[in-house]
């Protein structure tokens, strides 16, 4: 069915969501519990931030900041499946984007954050992208957990337009070639799904959890570039808003001296001028491309205000992972365990949410589900264990601090690519080795597939430029990391949630080297 069949159906949801108002004190007198909003976005870094004032205002005036939260599996799917599940990978399962080793045929939706929150009482509601394979096989059916289902489906899921969303078990598409009216942007007909569940919730007796995956800054699929010759268009009344922005150049940028790097990493050659223009228009793009979610973020915090419920809603806008652009001389890409692929945004706010403050604690998306399960007295019984513990009480009490090391790990397949899409959009699956890494605030331990290792000392290193694990300084600690590594890469539960068995010693014993010092030592204590 295309939308213009849709006009009569969308009146009754109008008369429907008139009503539901209309019961809304009585509603929310039968249940107390908050309202759960995750806005999610795809391959957003943490400096993207700045092209959404919208969303700095929603969340940084009126909430938390997490200065240091990482995915424990920079790729899409298999991080939405350990947001869904509070699973490293290792534990999940989904160890890919598809299969035999990932793609959603390899999630068990049985065993996850909505059936959990379904199963107390929660309205739950998913819209947009949802892992990688979805609707390639049966594209009518909705998961299990799920009261309300607006759902790109493969494959037309990484599409801004001429998409194919499964409403409630009724595949829907959106435009068509040459059909791409502004109305039907992908990220503006999710953002009217969500303000429409948003004020039938105002007069539901059941709380809501809703997650809102948008696509953006993500680049599209090969057939739109072929033919347009970008890969990521925003709405057309943002386009040509960066049209000058100068790419970001951090320390680290186009780094020529990688000999501290792993193999494949000394292979990629120096970016040259046609390189940096390319980089150049595909961070104009995808800081365009997010524009129309910034407003879809605050008319989704107005309508919560509206209908009476932003002060009972708990808000969290984060991405599934970050990317890289010139970055450690890498064009385009994430997977890697360096910050500009592995940091992600994520902002919290919600009652009894100090505002205007900063959590220093590292955290993971495998914390996301538990927290949420602590927000609406949920429980995961009956499943696998939880490996993520909740952040609440970093968020309530931004000073606290603990010595929890998190996990990143990849798998699944040998490589992944990290070079740039060919002119038919085709992924070639090359490059990155596949590897497992912890982390805290002072230290990133890597151990790659080949045996190659890295070792980078945060705290005087924050760009991870000089890797120490050949500094003989640095083997005591190189080998209470690696103890911690073997340990978080088969952990199952509540040993995941841990510090480390023994203390990971600093060779200059928390005193900073004159000549790499580049900032000072964070935060307070940390608290065993």
């Amino acid at each position: 069915m295309t939308v213009a069949r849709r006009l009569a159906p969308v009146a009754a949801a109008v008369a429907l969501t008139l009503a539901a108002l209309a019961g809304a004190a009585a509603a929310h007198a039968q249940d107390q519990r908050p309202n759960v909003v995750v806005l999610m976005t795809d391959d957003q870094t943490v400096d993207d931030l700045a092209a959404m004032p919208a969303t700095r205002r929603a969340f940084v005036r009126h909430g938390v900041r997490f200065a240091d939260s990482t995915v424990s599996y920079p790729v899409c799917c298999p991080s939405r499946a350990s947001f869904l599940t509070g699973r490293y990978a290792h534990n999940h399962g989904v160890m890919g984007l598809y299969l035999p080793t990932g793609g959603y045929a390899r999630f068990n939706d049985l065993d996850a954050l909505p059936v959990w929150l379904q199963r107390v009482g929660y309205r739950t509601v998913h819209l947009g992208k949802y892992m990688n394979g979805y609707g390639s096989d049966r594209p009518a059916i909705v998961p299990p957990g799920w009261s309300e289902w607006y759902t790109a489906v493969d494959p037309t899921t990484y599409r801004m337009w001429n998409y194919t969303l499964n409403v409630n078990g009724e595949l829907i598409t959106y435009g068509g070639p040459g059909e791409e009216p502004e109305r039907l942007y992908q990220t503006d007909v999710l953002r009217d799904f969500a303000l429409d569940a948003i004020r039938r919730a105002a007069g539901d007796p059941q709380p809501l959890f809703m997650t809102l995956s948008f696509l953006a800054p993500h680049h599209e699929e090969g057939p739109v570039r072929a033919r347009t010759g970008v890969t990521v268009r925003p709405a057309p009344r943002h386009r040509g808003r960066f049209a000058t922005a100068a790419l970001p150049r951090p320390r680290g940028f186009g780094e020529r001296n990688r000999s501290d790097k792993p193999k494949f990493m000394r292979r990629f050659a120096p970016l040259d001028a046609a390189a940096i223009a390319r980089m150049t228009a595909e961070y104009r793009a995808r800081q365009e491309s997010l524009l129309a979610v910034d407003e879809a973020v605050d008319a989704i915090v107005r309508e919560l205000e509206a209908t009476g419920q932003l002060e009972s809603t708990y808000l969290l806008f984060t991405s599934d992972n970050g990317y890289m652009l010139g970055e450690h001389g890498v064009s385009n890409g994430k997977m890697l365990p360096y910050d500009p692929s592995a940091r992600v945004p994520l902002l919290l706010r919600g009652p009894g949410i100090p505002a205007r403050r900063t959590v220093r604690e590292p955290v993971s998306n495998v914390d996301l589900a538990p927290t949420i399960l602590e927000l609406s007295g949920a429980s995961a019984a009956g499943g696998l264990p939880i490996d993520g513990r909740s952040f609440m009480r970093f968020a309530r009490q931004p000073r606290r601090r603990s010595a929890r090391m998190v996990l990143h790990e990849t798998g699944g397949l040998r490589a992944t690519s990290l070079q740039p899409e060919d002119d038919t959009g085709a992924v070639p699956v090359r490059n990155v080795r596949t590897y497992r890494a912890v982390r805290d605030d002072h230290w990133l331990y890597v151990v790659y597939r080949s045996g190659e290792r890295e070792l980078y000392d945060l705290w005087r290193d924050p760009y991870q430029l000089r890797s120490r694990h050949r500094d003989r300084r640095y083997a005591p600690t190189k080998r209470a990391l690696h103890a911690e590594l073997q340990r978080l890469s088969t952990c199952r539960g509540r040993p995941c949630r841990l510090g480390p068995t023994t203390e990971i010693p600093d060779p200059f014993d928390g005193r900073f080297e004159p000549e790499t010092a580049r900032r000072p030592t964070p935060g307070a204590p940390r608290r065993r």
